[in-house]
């Protein structure tokens, strides 16, 4: 069964955009391995209170998703599921907007500068977590995402992270997982002259898939990866990393540290472009065995 409304009021553009995806979703391509997550069975009302999700209104905004979606809803009407992570790429993604449970909202408008990080800290018993950050343009900020999210059946959590013109952002994200299957997705668009540094912990000892994307878009916008990925002594880890995009001086550049020490299994993805554009990609892979100076790999370190 799949939910058209997992919230009390949602709008009226959200109600009807999880009924299409609903309605659409056999005619997406087929995500290899979807049926470890669909379809979905919506057994139990969601955790939706849980702890740790931000609420403050100032100089930046952050609400749990549940209730921007009806008090910034032009702005997620705009961008959910839109740019970064599009819910028309696939029958998982889709099926995924159509049961988004819960999730964290953070809003920075344009020329805004915080000097200390806004720390997501969720947690709670959810299938379809769904994180949106929109950074405004010319903005600087860094945000540290350590959610505690568990499970009884196959678990999405995706992070949407969308930066303005001249935006620049340190993204950290250490996220504790649990679930039979984990799908996390940390997808990114970026307008022109944006710089986007991610540094990217995954440390589960179940089975997990990991897709990041960020689409560059117009000159001069870069993307800085670092990703940990640890699968400890039973983990396996399916790492897909993707990059798009055009424009002068723009690029993406991605560090893969592998923990190739225990028993468990992490697939690499070569990291290219999924269009075929002409954006300069940079990968390295380094391996514990053979690293001089290994990053911290447990959950909550960067």
């Amino acid at each position: 069964m799949t939910s058209k409304q997992n919230w009390g009021a949602e709008p009226g553009w959200l109600q009807k955009k999880r009924q299409l995806a609903s309605l659409l979703q056999k005619r997406f391509p087929v995500l290899p391995g979807q049926e470890k997550w669909l379809p979905w069975q919506k057994t139990a009302q969601p955790d939706q209170g849980g702890e740790g999700w931000l609420h403050h209104r100032g100089t930046y905004t952050a609400l749990p998703l549940e209730a921007a979606v009806r008090d910034y809803s032009e702005l997620l009407q705009e961008n959910l599921m839109e740019k970064a992570l599009r819910w028309q790429d696939n029958q998982l993604f889709a099926g995924h907007l159509a049961n988004i449970d819960g999730g964290q909202f953070i809003y920075v408008p344009d020329d805004c500068r915080l000097t200390a990080p806004i720390e997501l800290t969720g947690r709670g018993s959810l299938t379809n977590p769904h994180n949106v950050i929109i950074v405004g343009a010319r903005s600087r900020v860094t945000i540290e995402e350590r959610l505690m999210i568990k499970s009884a059946q196959g678990l999405f959590a995706a992070t949407e992270v969308l930066l303005g013109a001249g935006a620049v952002v340190d993204y950290r994200q250490a996220n504790d997982l649990r679930a039979p299957a984990v799908y996390t997705a940390l997808h990114a668009y970026q307008a022109h002259a944006a710089r986007l540094k991610l540094n990217l912990v995954v440390a589960n000892e179940g089975a997990v898939t990991v897709s990041t994307s960020d689409f560059l878009d117009g000159d001069a916008s870069t993307w800085t990866t670092t990703a940990v990925l640890d699968p400890g002594r039973t983990g396996q880890i399916d790492w897909r990393p993707v990059a798009d995009g055009f424009g002068r001086s723009s690029r993406a550049d991605l560090t893969t540290y592998v923990n190739d020490q225990g028993r468990g299994r992490v697939k690499l993805a070569p990291f290219q472009t999924s269009s075929g554009e002409p954006l300069p990609l940079k990968s390295t892979v380094i391996k514990k065995s053979t690293a001089a100076n290994w990053p911290q790999s447990r959950i909550g370190s960067y």
